[in-house]
């Protein structure tokens, strides 16, 4: 449970740090964007890297089929 609660902590951050990201690349308030790009293309790192587990994971819970079912 403790470790389902990071996670889901750990994407919230990420959400918000996005948002932020966000916000400051359309109000256009920063002289230079380059640490708002950087957190994005992380973010989009990240989510990939999770979206990557989460599919393997779900991919070794099925059962295996025979070809003759």
């Amino acid at each position: 449970m403790r470790r389902k609660i990071f996670w889901v902590l750990l994407i919230f951050v990420t959400i918000v740090f996005d948002w932020l990201a966000l916000d400051d690349i359309i109000t256009g308030s920063e002289p230079n964007y380059f640490d708002e790009y950087a957190i994005l293309a992380a973010s989009a790192v990240f989510f990939g890297v999770l979206a990557y587990a989460y599919l393997r994971k779900k991919k070794k819970e099925q059962p295996l089929k025979h070809k003759n079912d």
